[in-house]
């Protein structure tokens, strides 16, 4: 089943504002955000015989920019850890294994950052 069928259970309800790809893009989901008062900045999607309008395209480039940095920490687990596929059988052993990843994913980039503000004329405080 896909994600966007459950696109209203992934919420907390401690949002303010909503970021999605444009798989999530439904009139459902749009009115269902404007009734719980969410800014919607899922991203607009074309149909065909029916192109993005200027508008929507600015919209869209203004809000990839957070979809991007979530979509590369995502890619980097997937690709380097093993994100892609469930190791073990049950939700629990899988939720610790997707954390440990997470926690190794952080360490790694908390010492590039490191690294790169010692190498860097700028400071990093």
């Amino acid at each position: 089943m896909h994600d966007s069928n459950h696109f209203i259970d992934l919420l907390s309800g401690k949002e303010t504002e909503v970021y999605a790809d444009s798989a999530y893009k439904s009139k459902k989901h749009d009115d269902w955000l404007e009734d719980h008062h969410l800014d919607n900045k899922v991203i607009e999607r074309a149909y065909r015989n029916t192109p993005l309008t200027p508008k929507q395209k600015k919209k869209n480039q203004r809000n990839s920019g957070t979809g991007c940095t979530v979509e590369r920490a995502f890619g980097v687990l997937k690709l380097h850890y093993g994100m892609g596929q469930a190791r073990y059988l049950g939700l629990a052993r899988n939720s610790i294994r997707f954390g440990v990843m997470c926690l190794a994913y952080n360490l790694r980039r908390g010492a590039n950052i490191k690294k790169s503000c010692e190498t860097s004329h700028y400071s990093c405080a």
